[in-house]
């Protein structure tokens, strides 16, 4: 190391160097550099010390490159441009290529992470940060990229509709055969209703959606259900449903691969379709044409196809 450090000549005379030969003239070599003609000419003079070896034969107005100068040339730019495409790698692996996508916990535990491994198959150029959150990020946090319930309009953000929510009752196979009068809305208030805590989840776009508001579609008061039992994360409560503690209130985009598999079922066909929650793909306006983020989109779009199957509301 010491002896290559012994052969390499002062760098930024080599830099100089480049821009003074590639241009064949010390004042655009100035210009490009933002320098005055003078100090190019005096990195030149570093660099031709250094040699030993005139590089430059100098006219009245154009300046030509020795036979030695035309060989160290050679040799600069394409050791320059081999640091500048390491350069430009290194840059994009530390920008776009590790986006930040935000979601709820939610999102991601049950919506995003059954698709993660089919994401990364498809696009491995794409790699992911995840951060997930109880609330939709604040635009002050200079966020990349989120899925948010709501949508606040912001002129540096731009936003794709994704989906609108549809709600309703799930329960196991083996806890409906043990009560099939949860068949019916009045037997569905015979059992223990679980429920995602309304005072958990403040938010500053919606209204909670609980037994009370669901029940409350249907013309029922769930002051008159038999017992409810709250939780502060959707995850949890899908553990107390698939454990038979009763019936959970759901959401189709979170529970829809449980359904599939048959291990989660809908005890009755009632359903409440929010069409005003509705999800979007809100990313920055000045990142939105790259290519990362438009993989994102365009993959989002694809797989939330289905929920969009009823028209957007708006």
């Amino acid at each position: 190391m010491s002896n290559l450090r012994q052969l390499l000549p002062p760098l930024n005379a080599l830099r100089t160097f480049e821009a003074a030969a590639r241009h064949g003239s010390f004042k655009r070599a100035a210009e490009e550099l933002c320098v005055t003609q003078a100090a190019i000419s005096r990195q030149i003079q570093v660099l031709e010390d250094f040699y030993g070896l005139k590089l430059f034969q100098r006219g009245n107005r154009k300046v030509q490159l020795t036979s030695d100068g035309h060989a160290l040339y050679l040799a600069t730019s394409s050791a320059l441009h081999h640091i500048a495409t390491a350069s430009r790698e290194l840059l994009r692996r530390n920008s776009l290529d590790y986006l930040a996508l935000i979601t709820t916990t939610a999102f991601a535990q049950l919506w995003l992470m059954p698709r993660l491994k089919q994401l990364r198959t498809q696009h491995p150029e794409l790699q992911l940060h995840l951060i997930s959150s109880d609330t939709n990020p604040d635009y002050q946090e200079r966020f990349n990229a989120a899925v948010t319930l709501g949508l606040e309009e912001h002129p540096q953000y731009v936003a794709e509709y994704l989906f609108s929510e549809e709600i309703f009752p799930v329960c196991t196979p083996g806890f409906l055969q043990q009560n099939p009068q949860i068949t019916t809305l009045e037997g569905l208030m015979s059992v223990t209703l679980l429920n995602l805590s309304a005072s958990h989840w403040k938010a500053r776009l919606w209204a909670p959606v609980d037994w009370s508001f669901w029940l409350k579609q249907f013309g029922l008061d769930a002051a008159k259900c038999k017992e409810t039992m709250d939780f502060s994360h959707f995850s949890m409560l899908l553990d107390a449903v698939q454990e038979e503690v009763g019936v959970g209130l759901a959401w189709r985009h979170l529970v829809q691969p449980q359904l599939d598999a048959g291990k989660l079922v809908r005890p009755l066909a009632e359903t409440c379709f929010a069409d005003d929650r509705k999800h979007y793909f809100v990313c920055r306006r000045e990142l939105a044409a790259s290519p990362e983020m438009q993989i994102l989109r365009n993959w989002l779009l694809e797989q939330t196809q289905d929920l969009r199957a009823r028209p957007d509301p708006r």
